[in-house]
């Protein structure tokens, strides 16, 4: 490739780099607004403000706000898949133990991350987000593939109802949200380890 074609493709790389920037900054603004003021109370014109666009500027990417939820709500989804996925890979081959806790970590650092708006998400049930049924699945999947490792260890005992996998979410959405129910606030760390200690002693030899 010679020196005027590879400048020439230079402008481009530049326009594309400032669409991911600029959409990050959206996403994040939409985040914040939506967590500040609720997913029905929030405007695009107060996102727009908060990441210092035009609000044109959100409607030539995004048809309406409920559009914009959207692509944030599936974004934080695959960056959480993502996570899950790359931890497993770095752990398989450590004991189960040590699996289940770095995926509960790395869940729960999650959450921490975007507590306000995913705590308002869960809350709502956001049942118009057309992937929004898959989290459960994919993240079911996951869980389920790493209590093969268990039983492989022969550390947890026969679950014929494949029962312990929905357990398992349950508990990691109840902790997400213990404090909803009135229970004092808890680190993630220490989630982690109340979390595994339940489910261990529960579904254990």
């Amino acid at each position: 490739m010679n020196q005027y074609s590879h400048d020439a493709k230079a402008p481009h790389r530049l326009k594309d780099r400032f669409r991911e920037e600029t959409g990050r900054a959206v996403l994040a603004a939409a985040e914040e607004v939506f967590a500040e003021q609720g997913l029905h109370a929030a405007s695009m014109a107060q996102i727009a403000e908060r990441a210092g666009v035009a609000v044109g500027t959100l409607y030539n990417h995004f048809k309406d706000r409920e559009a914009l939820l959207e692509a944030l709500l599936d974004q934080r989804r695959i960056e959480l898949l993502d996570t899950l996925d790359q931890r497993q890979a770095e752990l398989a081959k450590e004991p189960f133990r040590r699996q289940l806790e770095g995926f509960l970590h790395a869940l729960f650092a999650h959450f921490e991350e975007h507590r306000a708006f995913l705590k308002i998400v869960f809350l709502s049930e956001y049942g118009r987000w057309k992937k929004g049924n898959d989290m459960p699945r994919l993240l079911y999947q996951r869980i389920d593939a790493l209590l093969k490792v268990g039983h492989r260890e022969k550390l947890l005992r026969a679950d014929a109802n494949h029962s312990f996998g929905v357990m398992l979410l349950g508990t990691l959405r109840a902790s997400f949200l213990r404090e909803q129910y009135g229970a004092p606030p808890m680190s993630s760390s220490a989630a982690v380890d109340a979390v595994c200690d339940f489910f261990l002693r529960g579904a254990g030899r």
